[in-house]
């Protein structure tokens, strides 16, 4: 039908344009044979018909291979309507199915019931007939034999159900750690924060130091931080010291002075307590902004967190713990202990969420007024009056205090995964070699040990055994034993390994027989 509509339309625009060919009046064209001017009329109308046909074919193309694709999709939505009017059909026949069971399970409860209660109360007219008692006193005598018999199975049960839970609550801790650990998808927490300045001219050095060494002693002691010309290459300036933040601000006070002096040509005492005093407000500012991200991230409102806390949280960001950046570490840790409260189901995960992310707040000022930063953490909790269970799960995360709720295990749980992952942490050659060498000596102070090698940074530890001395029914009191004292005597981060090794060799020969002449 819509072949021979274009085929119409395309014939009446060839006739009116042969029309308008024909009638048009004389151009100056009289000269001309009208023969020729006829064929070429009639070649030009064969020309056009040629094209009407090749865009007709185009387009009946066209229109099969779209007719071809609309069928093609009608009978995949056909199949697939019926594929699900198929699951449909059986789910509603598998849900009558159930709820005939449901009805069946329920009937045969009433049943069973009734039947109890007449067991019950021929039992107690049987009794109080043998022993010649009233109903009362038969009733009693059957509910105390009947606890009787529970007090009797009820250390049997209580041991059984314990044996189950012991078995099965590792399995089902170490699946709800590995989904944890891999749903913890965030960046690496390791940052260390460098304080190294760029010096772009060499006469600043100079002014830095002044007479004498007037004006860096000045500035040291306006912080307290330690400037270390010449550190590693010339044009660095390195700002040490153990407060991250003093030497940040530090850090920035150096950079004005240095933009401040190729102004001036020179520098004084009011000059660098203006730039430090100014670099202390821009870093109180910064600490203030990254407090609030990152009490964001955890989902809650920073203004509903008083201010002083939001710095300290912010503060954070410049402190580091063998590598480890403390706000990453704080921010893995709200993660990780919200996801680990989810899945186990506690009321309120966000209890464990704010106990493992305030766990370490107390090193925001524990470089300023000293002290324990557990310690710290818990009076400044206390101080702005959180929740009892949060200053409790963050303050016995290093076992100031015994763990008492779900919330102390998993802030527990928490730093472990956040501390003790490969590469979490840093520390230096030194410390690194006193552990190995602890770990070794831990060790080979059993007796038949022979030889230890210290495997993956010290997190695994393989023993050889001496195969006369120890036999295989040993070997697991002997790992147990390495691994309690490692746990006493050597401080460490995460797990470590304890694998023995007992090789038995047994060699003899074989002689070829020389036959006799």
């Amino acid at each position: 039908m819509f072949t021979n509509i274009l085929l119409l339309i395309i014939a009446a625009a060839a006739g009116a344009g042969a029309a308008v060919f024909f009638t048009r009046p004389s151009t100056g064209l009289d000269g001309q044979d009208p023969k020729e001017i006829l064929d070429r009329a009639h070649k030009n109308a064969e020309e056009t018909r040629g094209e009407a046909r090749e865009a007709i074919e185009r387009l009946q193309k066209s229109l099969e291979s779209e007719e071809k694709s609309m069928t093609e999709t009608l009978e995949k939505m056909e199949a697939t309507l019926a594929q699900k009017e198929e699951l449909l059909k059986r789910r509603e026949e598998r849900n009558q199915g159930v709820q005939q069971a449901v009805l069946s399970i329920k009937e045969e409860i009433a049943k069973l019931g009734a039947q109890r209660h007449q067991l019950v109360e021929q039992q107690i007219e049987q009794l109080s007939k043998q022993a010649k008692l009233s109903r009362e006193q038969a009733f009693e005598a059957a509910r105390s034999n009947l606890e009787k018999l529970i007090t009797a199975n009820k250390e049997v049960r209580q041991s059984t159900a314990l044996d189950e839970l012991k078995e099965d609550a590792p399995k089902h801790a170490k699946a709800i750690l590995q989904v944890v650990i891999q749903r913890l998808g965030v960046e690496s927490s390791v940052d260390k924060n460098s304080t190294s300045v760029t010096i772009k001219d060499d006469k600043f050095k100079g002014l830095l130091i002044g007479k004498a060494g007037t004006n860096v002693i000045y500035f040291e002691s306006l912080l307290p931080v330690s400037l270390i010309f010449n550190h590693g290459v010339p044009e660095n300036l390195h700002v040490g010291g153990v407060n991250l933040f003093r030497r940040n601000i530090a850090k920035r006070a150096i950079d004005k002075l240095q933009t401040r002096t190729k102004k001036t040509g020179t520098l004084d005492h009011p000059m660098i307590k203006a730039a430090v005093e100014e670099a202390e407000v821009e870093m109180m500012a910064l600490c203030n902004k990254k407090g609030e991200e990152s009490i964001r991230l955890m989902g809650l409102d920073p203004k509903a967190v008083d201010p002083e806390m939001v710095n300290y949280v912010g503060r954070l960001y410049y402190r580091t713990s063998y590598g480890q950046n403390v706000t990453g570490h704080s921010n893995e840790m709200g993660f990780a202990a919200r996801m680990l409260a989810e899945m186990i189901g506690l009321p309120d995960p966000s209890l464990a969420m704010q106990g493992a992310f305030y766990h370490d707040i107390g090193k925001a000022i524990d470089h300023d007024v000293g002290g324990a930063h557990d310690d710290l953490s818990k009076e400044i909790l206390d101080r702005f009056h959180y929740d009892p269970i949060i200053v409790h799960a963050a303050f016995a995360h290093h076992d100031k205090v015994p763990c008492e709720s779900p919330e102390d295990f998993l802030v527990k749980a928490v730093d472990a995964i956040s501390g003790g992952r490969p590469g979490a942490r840093q520390e230096s050659v030194t410390n690194y070699f006193e552990r190995i060498q602890k770990l070794e000596e831990a060790a080979m102070s059993f007796a038949g040990v022979q030889r230890v090698f210290a495997m993956s940074a010290g997190r695994e530890l393989r023993l050889m055994v001496d195969q006369n001395r120890i036999q295989d029914l040993d070997m697991s009191a002997l790992a147990e034993g390495v691994a309690e004292k490692i746990e006493a005597e050597v401080a460490f981060p995460g797990v470590i390994k304890v694998n023995l090794i007992r090789l038995t060799k047994s060699v003899d020969y074989a002689r070829e027989k020389l036959s006799k002449k």
